[in-house]
């Protein structure tokens, strides 16, 4: 083989390599945008957490507030069936109280199960990232 056709197989070997290195940069920058955009929810999942963490602290003392409210009040002043149906009420809205309480502590659960998908998702998106960039790396380690 003559050297021009060894110089243009070169050429031609070095623009297939950028070629693919290019190909390989757009994959790892769209794989990087596609992380960018999943680390955004999954901070918008955590602050959300936070925020219903808090909710259900307030909320529970709110709940044992209104269970000891019947207990704080003397019989002595209040009794017969006034106390009954103040205390059959303040019963319903315990009950009641606990009921959302639970839905509080399900939707803490979904959360926490979308954050853990989520951060699963970022580790692997990650890793394709990593993968994609390096690859175009290779490429152009490639060309001489």
């Amino acid at each position: 083989m003559s050297k021009e056709e060894e110089e243009r197989k070169r050429q031609e070997s070095n623009g297939r390599n950028r070629q693919e290195a290019t190909r390989w940069q757009q994959i790892g920058n769209e794989r990087k945008a596609n992380y960018d955009k999943n680390q955004k929810k999954l901070e918008r999942l955590k602050e959300a957490k936070s925020k219903l963490n808090n909710s259900m602290k307030n909320f529970s003392q709110f709940e044992n507030q209104v269970k000891q409210y019947p207990t704080k009040l003397s019989t002595g002043q209040f009794k017969g069936t006034l106390r009954d149906k103040f205390d059959e009420k303040a019963q319903k809205m315990g009950t009641t109280l606990h009921k959302e309480e639970n839905s509080y502590q399900q939707n803490m659960a979904k959360l926490d199960a979308e954050i853990a998908k989520k951060e699963l998702e970022q580790g692997d998106l990650l890793s394709a990232v990593e993968s994609a960039f390096d690859m175009a790396k290779n490429f152009l380690a490639s060309i001489f």
